[in-house]
């Protein structure tokens, strides 16, 4: 369980950091559009140039579309097919292996928990078996010693069928 809590916090830290720089690449293609239609190329230039590689990337693959004449283009650069957030795919990657993880510790607890019911069962064997002795009744006696062996047997069996 350790193990999923961590890799959802770095999948969830990845998702954050990407989402931000993605608000900042956005933020920027807006201010670009801004100049642009404001007939400012120089500032229009000044955009396109500090566009981190990713983002270049996509903006030139948008801009081949011609999307200002085209209207089966994009809607933007930052579809899918054009522009993958910064860190999705480590963050896909720990997303599944914390599932992993988690089904892991899942299966573990359950076995965890048949273990400590076995316990609990032969501890109900040392308790019929030692009151056995004490009732007056030899009937009594005997089904309660027999009811003991037959616990114990259930439990060890039980215990038997369980992974190592």
């Amino acid at each position: 369980m350790n193990e999923f809590n961590a890799l959802e916090r770095k999948s969830g830290l990845l998702t954050m950091q990407g989402t931000q720089q993605a608000t900042i690449h956005a933020a920027m293609f807006m201010q670009l559009l801004a100049a642009q239609q404001a007939g400012n190329e120089k500032l229009v230039s000044f955009y396109v140039e500090r566009f981190p590689p990713d983002v270049r990337k996509a903006y030139d693959a948008w801009m081949a579309e011609k999307p200002f004449e085209n209207p089966n283009a994009d809607p933007h650069p930052f579809v899918p097919n054009l522009y993958e957030m910064r860190g999705s795919r480590e963050a896909a990657d720990a997303s599944a292996k914390a599932a992993d993880s988690q089904q892991k510790a899942g299966s573990a607890g359950s076995i965890s928990g048949q273990y400590l019911a076995n316990t609990v069962l032969f501890a109900t064997v040392l308790f019929f078996a030692s009151a056995s002795a004490k009732f007056e009744q030899r009937r009594v006696r005997v089904v309660a010693f027999i009811f003991a062996v037959a616990v114990f047997v259930f439990a060890l069996l039980r215990t038997a069928m369980l992974p190592r």
